[in-house]
């Protein structure tokens, strides 16, 4: 049976399952409770009990003071609810309340998804992860290399594997490295998170998500957080490419739309590779959403075609709160 937690001071509320720690079930729920090893041992995720009852899940190595054990401190990530409980607990409710990071890491993998897109999966040890808000990206560091620049493909629901895709560019040093010499162990600094194209975390109006090639990366992490924390909300997803074969992910697109009631996914061929024109897409999407402004925009688009849809939908009446932008000048 499963409990119902409160937490202080937001007001959020989702539920626990007995088999579940209470920063798993919070995660789940899409809730951005501060966070990082997930696993006792920094004391990151500390909570206070304000009533009810919990039980350890697990043994942790972090050590609570006496007064802090007193006050009813403890780890979300090592204690589970015993009933309904209300807690008070930190969340990250913006960009700008998220620490700068420095995370050693380690290359998990390099998968080629095709001949010119690389995802690559970075795993931070457990005493410490990335904590970062959907949407974000990070600057990653290899020794040697210039630092660059990277939307997380992944959702925050887990800070120890970040995901991260690249497209092949010819002459660029960092696409060389990653797709001819990069290999499973090489060690890499994570700084950030950077950006603030994130999640509106109050919002429930209905969410049309546009990604142009590669800007599928953030748009995947918003979907999989949006999803997270409510598997009900009406998202429509547009993926646009120019590049033959260019939706890498259409099957992690079309899983989404199988396992849920109101998710549509639109895979759009752009000339040169379709017929379908920019300018055109963007006309329609505004016929289509922009009515009423009842619904929230996520863009992660070229700049030009990002002021283009900004301004069209601006002048169809859809308020500059409910527009979310990211640039996307490289595919």
């Amino acid at each position: 049976m499963s409990s119902r937690i409160l937490v202080r001071p937001s007001g959020h509320a989702f539920e626990a399952e007995p088999s579940e720690t209470l920063l798993q079930a919070g995660l789940r729920a899409g809730l951005n409770l501060d966070h990082s090893c997930a696993n006792g041992s920094c004391g990151e995720c500390k909570a206070r009990l304000i009533e009810g009852r919990i039980e350890p899940a697990c043994h942790h190595d972090f050590r609570l003071t006496e007064a802090e054990k007193q006050a009813g401190v403890f780890l979300l990530c090592s204690n589970r609810a015993d009933g309904d409980v209300e807690i008070e607990a930190h969340e990250a409710g913006t960009a700008a309340e998220i620490a700068e990071q420095h995370v050693r890491a380690k290359v998990s993998k390099v998968e080629q998804l095709q001949d010119d897109v690389v995802q690559l999966t970075v795993r931070a040890p457990r005493s410490g992860g990335m904590s970062f808000l959907a949407g974000q990206g990070v600057l990653l560091r290899f020794d040697g290399m210039k630092p660059q620049l990277l939307s997380i493909a992944s959702c925050p629901c887990d800070a120890i594997q970040l995901r991260f895709h690249l497209r092949r560019h010819a002459g660029d040093a960092f696409s060389d490295f990653v797709f001819n010499r990069l290999r499973k162990g090489r060690e890499v600094i994570l700084q950030g998170p950077v950006g603030g194209f994130t999640l509106d975390e109050d919002s429930t109006r209905p969410m049309v998500m546009v990604a142009w090639e590669s800007g599928f990366a953030p748009i995947s992490s918003l979907v999989d957080h949006a999803i997270q924390k409510d598997e009900n909300r009406s998202i429509d997803l547009y993926w646009l490419s120019s590049i033959p074969r260019g939706h890498y992910l259409s099957n992690y697109c079309r899983a989404w739309r199988d396992a849920l009631d109101d998710f549509r996914y639109h895979s759009i061929d752009l000339e040169p590779a379709g017929d379908d024109r920019m300018e055109h897409v963007v006309q329609r999407l505004v016929r289509q959403h922009a009515q009423g402004a009842s619904h929230d925009f996520y863009l992660a688009m070229p700049g030009a075609s990002l002021r283009n849809i900004h301004a069209a939908l601006t002048e169809a009446g859809v308020p500059g709160a409910q527009i979310h932008c990211q640039a996307q000048e490289k595919p």
